[in-house]
C-alpha cells in the first residue's frame, strides 16, 4: 500500500517518519527547557519535526502552542491587528476560551503598545491561567512556524523577537519564565530576526540541524518498496542517492516507484529512468506538487543579490567551495539546493545538479546581467582577451546597474578588469587630447606668424564706399535721420558765439505785470499813447505784434486816428489755420503783415516764412513788411532774379527759396517763401524796453530814433511763444520764445544779410549733398585699409569722426548746412564693413594654413592629428567644416 505522503507535515505517528538525530537533539532541549530555532529551506521537514515533538511532549505533560505565523496574515494587516492575531492564536492554543475574556482584557490595556501588552499576555495569563487537570502550573512550549513570513509585513517585528529574547533573559529575575520555552521554525538566519544595529541581536537558543536523511535512518520507507522492487533496501540506497536524503524527493521519488511498479531485474535502471521521465525531463510542468520551482524562485529572488547566489552556486558547481558563513553562503544553504558537508558547500543532490546544471546558470545570469556574453568570453579566455571588455557608455551602463546589487566574484572582476582598461585607455585619450592641444595651438600660432596681415587691393575701397553710402542715402530719402540732422543742426546753432546786439531793433515788451495792471487785452488807449509816445521818438518803422480785430474800450476811436496818422505803422494778422483778421484801418492803409510761422514735426521754429501768394497777390509776413519799410531810407527793394521768383536779391544778399528735400528736411512742407531761420539770438540780443518804462517816458529821448520798434507780449499766461533751437529741451525744461522775439530774429536776419552782407544759412544740392555723404564713406574705408589694429581703427574713426563734426559746425558758421549724420553713418558704417571683409580674409588664410599644418602633423601623430583636427572643425562654421571634411576624404 503506497503511504508515501508528498507535501505537507506528516501525522505524529505516521509509519513513514524518519526519524533523524534532530529529532533526538529537539526533544532533548526542549524537554531541558531550552530556546530552539530551526532553520533551513523549505521542504526539508520542519513541520513534520515539529508535530512529532508537540505529541511527545504532550505525552511528558508538557502545554504546547503550534502557531503558524502565516495565517495571522502578511497583507493588509496592521500592527495592533498582528499582535493581538498572535494574542488569539495562542488564546485558542492553549485552551483559555472559558477562562480568559481576551477582548475585554486587550482593551482594557489600550494605552499600552502592543507588543507590551503581549508581553503581559504572557506573563499574567498563560503563566498563570494555563493549568493541568490537577490544577498544576505545567511547563510551556510555544512553536512558532513560518517565523520568515514576518519579513513581508509592512511594518517591523524586531521588537517582537526583542520581547521573546525578553522572555528568555526575564528566566533569571523571575522563575515563571524557566517553565516558558520558544521554539522557532522558518526559512531564515537569526540574524534576520533583529537587523538594528543599535539593538542586541537575537543570539538566544540552541539551532537544531536538520540534515537530509542517511540510509540508517530511513528504514521505514523501505516497507513502502517491497512490492515494487526485487531489492527494496537497494533501491532505497539508489533512491536516496539520487535525493541527497532531501525529505521531500525521497517521498516523493519512492512514491514513484511504488507507482510505476513492473518487473525487472535491475532497480537501478529502473528508478534511473523513473527520474528521467517524471522529474527531470520538462520539470517545471511535472513539478507538483512544487518543489523545484521553488528552489529555483528562492535562487532567484530578489535580482539584487541574485547575481551573488548564482555566482557562488557557479563556483560550487565548478570547485570546491570551503564554507565561511557569509551570508551569501547562508542564503544559498536557506535556498536548499546546496549542503554544508564536512565544511565544504557541495550541491545536495544529483538531480538539482541536473537541473540547475551550469548552462542553466548562465542563462540566468544572461537574462540577469546586461554582460552577461562578454564576462563568460572573458573567463573563458582565461581572463586574457580585453576586446570583451566593456567601454564607454557600456561601462558606465554596468556600473549604474551593478550599483547596490550584490554581484559575484567574477563579475566584480569582470567590472574591475573594464575600469582598469577604461583608465588606461582615458590615460591614452587624455594624452592623446594634450598632445591634440599642443598640435593645434601651434598650428594656429604658425598660422598667425606665416600669414602676412595683409591689406585687401585698394580698389575694394570704393566698392565699399558706395555699397555702404546706398542704404544711408536710402534711410536719408525715408526720413528715418531726419530728426537726428535737425537736433545736430540746433546743437550747432546753440554752440555759436554769441553775437552782438542789433541796434537797428527795440522790442516794447507787454509783461504780466501790465497786464494785471491794464488787463488783457490791453485797452486800445493804452496801446494808443504807447504807439504816440514811440512815433514822438520818430522810429524807421513800428510793428504791433497784437491781434486788433475788434475794438478794445475805452480809446478805440483814439487808437483809430493813430493808425490813420501813423504811415510807418504795421498791424497783425493771421492767414494760416484759423485766420484772425487785421485791424480795419491798418487793412484798408495795406499796413498789415503775417505773424504766422512754421514750426517743424517736431514744434521747432527752423524756418522763416516771408511771404505768401493769396489770389496771385503776395502778402507779406510782419517781419518781412517791417524789414522793407526800414531799407526803403536806403532804397533797397527786393529783386526778382528768375521768372518764378525763386530767387530774390535784396540788397547784398540773394535768397534762395527752400525746397522740400533742403538740407536735412525729407518732404517738408515749403508753401510760400521760406528761407532757413538764421538766428541773432535770444531776447538778450535786442534793445527791450517795458510798456510801463515807455508809458511812463522813462526812456532816453533818442532811443527809438532811426529803429524797427516791434510791440508784443512776453507774459507767459498769454502762450505767445515759440520752440526754437535755443530752447534745448534735452537739457531740462525748454525755455521757448516769445513770439515778438521771433519777429525781432527774422527782422534782423533780413537787415543783416541786405545791408551787410550777413551770411544767410544755406543747404547744399542733392546731388552735392549726396556726393559729400559717398567722400566720408570713402574716408572711413580707407581708415579702416589703413590701420590693422582694431583699437587703432577705433581711435581714428573717433579722431575724424569729431572732425567732421567739427567741419560742419565750422561751415554752419559760414551760413553752410552740410548734411553730418548720413556723412557719419557713411564714415562709420563703411570703416565698419571693409574691416569686417579684411577680417574675414584673414581668417579664411589662417584657417587654410592652420588646416594644411595639422594635415601634415596627422601623418606624424594620427590619432592626435585626428583629434586635434575635430577641435578645429568643432570651432569652425558649416562652410569651414565643409571644407574641411573634403580635405579628410582627399587624404583617405
Amino acid at each position: 500500500m503506497n503511504n508515501y505522503q508528498i507535501g505537507g507535515s506528516l501525522r505524529w505517528n505516521d509509519p513513514n517518519y524518519v526519524r533523524r538525530q534532530a529529532d533526538l537533539d529537539l526533544d532533548r532541549a526542549l524537554s531541558t527547557g531550552q530556546f530552539c530555532y530551526i532553520f533551513n529551506a523549505r521542504q526539508m521537514g520542519k513541520s513534520s519535526l515539529m508535530v512529532r515533538a508537540f505529541h511527545q511532549l504532550q505525552d511528558l505533560g508538557v502545554a504546547c502552542a503550534a502557531i503558524d505565523l502565516s495565517r495571522i496574515g502578511s497583507q493588509n494587516v496592521t500592527l495592533e491587528q498582528w499582535y493581538k492575531g498572535l494574542a488569539v492564536e495562542l488564546w485558542q492554543a492553549f485552551d483559555l476560551v472559558q477562562s480568559v475574556n481576551l477582548k475585554t482584557w486587550w482593551q482594557e490595556r489600550q494605552d499600552l503598545s502592543p507588543v507590551q501588552r503581549l508581553g503581559q499576555w504572557i506573563e499574567t495569563v498563560l503563566l498563570v491561567e494555563v493549568k493541568t487537570a490537577d490544577r498544576s502550573r505545567p511547563n510551556l512550549v510555544i512553536f512558532l512556524d513560518e517565523v520568515d513570513s514576518v519579513c513581508s509585513l509592512e511594518f517591523s517585528m524586531q521588537d517582537f523577537f526583542a520581547l521573546i529574547r525578553a522572555c528568555y533573559n526575564r528566566r533569571s529575575l523571575d522563575p515563571e519564565y524557566q517553565r516558558l520555552t520558544f521554539a522557532l521554525l522558518g526559512v531564515a538566519r537569526p540574524s534576520d530576526l533583529i537587523t538594528d544595529s543599535q539593538r542586541t541581536p537575537f543570539n538566544i537558543g540552541t539551532a537544531i540541524a536538520l540534515d537530509g536523511f542517511q540510509l540508517s535512518e530511513a528504514q521505514p520507507l523501505a516497507q513502502g518498496l517491497t512490492d515494487a522492487v526485487n531489492n527494496p533496501q537497494l533501491a532505497l540506497e539508489e533512491i536516496l542517492t539520487w535525493t541527497g536524503g532531501q525529505p521531500f524527493l525521497t517521498q516523493k521519488l519512492c512514491r514513484f516507484v511504488v507507482e510505476q511498479s513492473r518487473s525487472t531485474s535491475d532497480d537501478r535502471s529502473h528508478i534511473t529512468e523513473i527520474v528521467q521521465q517524471f522529474i527531470l525531463q520538462s520539470w517545471e510542468f511535472q513539478d507538483e506538487p512544487e518543489h523545484l520551482r521553488t528552489i529555483r524562485d528562492r535562487l532567484l529572488s530578489n535580482p539584487e543579490r541574485s547575481i551573488k547566489r548564482l555566482g557562488l552556486y557557479q563556483q560550487v558547481l565548478d570547485t570546491v567551495v570551503p564554507f565561511d558563513g557569509s551570508d551569501e553562503q547562508i542564503e544559498l544553504l536557506l535556498s536548499g539546493l546546496v549542503s554544508n558537508q564536512r565544511g565544504q558547500l557541495v550541491v545536495k543532490n544529483p538531480i538539482y545538479r541536473a537541473i540547475f546544471h551550469r548552462d542553466w546558470v548562465s542563462q540566468q545570469l544572461s537574462y540577469l546581467r546586461p554582460y552577461a556574453p562578454l564576462c563568460e568570453t572573458w573567463i573563458a579566455s582565461g581572463k586574457q582577451e580585453t576586446a570583451c571588455l566593456l567601454r564607454g557608455e557600456s561601462l558606465q551602463d554596468a556600473l549604474a546597474w551593478a550599483l547596490g546589487k550584490s554581484l559575484a566574484d567574477q563579475d566584480y572582476q569582470f567590472l574591475g578588469a573594464s575600469q582598469e582598461l577604461a583608465k588606461r585607455e582615458a590615460q591614452l585619450a587624455l594624452e592623446a587630447v594634450e598632445q591634440a592641444n599642443h598640435i593645434l595651438a601651434g598650428a594656429r600660432q604658425k598660422a598667425n606668424q606665416e600669414v602676412p596681415k595683409q591689406r585687401i587691393r585698394f580698389r575694394c575701397i570704393p566698392k565699399v564706399a558706395i555699397a555702404v553710402t546706398a542704404p544711408v542715402l536710402l534711410l536719408r530719402i525715408l526720413g528715418f535721420l531726419q530728426g537726428w540732422e535737425l537736433n545736430l543742426f540746433d546743437q550747432f546753432l546753440r554752440w555759436r558765439p554769441v553775437e552782438s546786439r542789433d541796434e537797428r531793433i527795440a522790442i516794447v515788451t507787454i509783461e504780466e505785470s501790465d497786464l494785471k495792471q491794464f488787463g488783457y487785452p490791453i485797452p486800445d488807449r493804452v496801446l494808443a499813447q504807447t504807439i504816440n509816445i514811440i512815433k514822438a521818438q520818430k522810429p524807421r518803422a513800428i510793428g504791433l505784434d497784437n491781434y486788433r480785430d475788434l475794438p478794445v474800450e475805452p480809446g478805440h476811436q483814439d487808437l483809430v486816428q493813430v493808425f490813420q496818422s501813423t504811415p510807418n505803422l504795421f498791424g497783425i494778422e493771421k492767414v494760416v489755420g484759423s485766420r484772425v483778421a487785421a485791424p480795419p484801418t491798418l487793412r484798408r492803409l495795406q499796413q498789415v503783415g503775417f505773424s504766422d510761422q512754421v514750426e517743424d514735426s517736431d514744434g521747432t521754429v527752423r524756418r522763416a516764412l516771408l511771404s505768401i501768394l493769396s489770389d496771385n497777390n503776395a502778402q507779406y509776413s510782419l517781419a518781412t513788411q517791417l524789414a522793407l519799410r526800414y531799407l526803403e531810407s536806403d532804397k533797397i527793394t527786393p529783386e526778382s532774379l528768375d521768372s518764378e521768383d525763386q530767387r530774390l536779391r535784396l540788397g547784398k544778399v540773394i535768397f534762395d527759396r527752400l525746397k522740400h528735400n533742403s538740407g536735412g528736411y525729407v518732404g517738408a512742407e515749403t508753401g510760400g517763401y521760406q528761407i532757413l531761420l538764421n538766428y541773432r539770438g535770444t531776447e538778450a540780443n535786442f534793445a527791450t524796453f517795458s510798456l510801463q518804462q515807455v508809458l511812463k517816458r522813462q526812456i532816453p529821448s533818442e532811443s527809438l530814433r532811426g529803429r524797427v520798434v516791434l510791440i508784443g507780449t512776453t507774459a507767459e499766461s498769454v502762450k505767445d511763444v515759440f520752440q526754437t533751437p535755443y530752447s534745448d529741451r534735452w537739457m531740462g525744461a525748454s525755455q521757448p520764445m516769445p513770439g515778438v522775439v521771433l519777429h525781432a530774429n527774422i527782422v534782423s536776419q533780413l537787415l543783416s544779410a541786405a545791408l551787410e552782407g550777413r551770411p544767410l544759412i544755406r543747404p547744399w544740392s542733392e546731388p552735392l549733398e549726396s556726393a559729400w555723404i559717398l567722400v566720408w564713406a570713402g574716408i572711413g574705408a580707407l581708415i579702416s585699409w589703413q590701420f590693422k589694429s582694431s583699437i587703432r581703427l577705433i581711435v581714428g574713426i573717433v579722431f575724424v569722426s569729431g572732425g567732421l563734426v567739427v567741419g560742419c559746425y565750422g561751415a554752419l558758421l559760414l551760413g553752410w548746412w552740410l548734411p553730418v549724420a548720413p556723412a557719419l553713418l557713411g564714415l562709420w558704417g563703411s570703416a565698419i564693413a571693409l574691416w569686417l571683409v579684411t577680417n574675414k580674409q584673414l581668417d579664411h588664410l589662417r584657417f587654410q594654413h592652420t588646416l594644411i599644418l595639422l594635415l601634415q602633423a596627422k601623418q606624424d601623430y594620427p590619432t592626435a592629428g585626428r583629434i586635434a583636427i575635430e577641435y578645429l572643425k568643432q570651432s569652425e562654421t558649416k562652410e569651414n567644416q565643409t571644407a574641411i571634411e573634403q580635405q579628410l576624404k582627399q587624404h583617405l
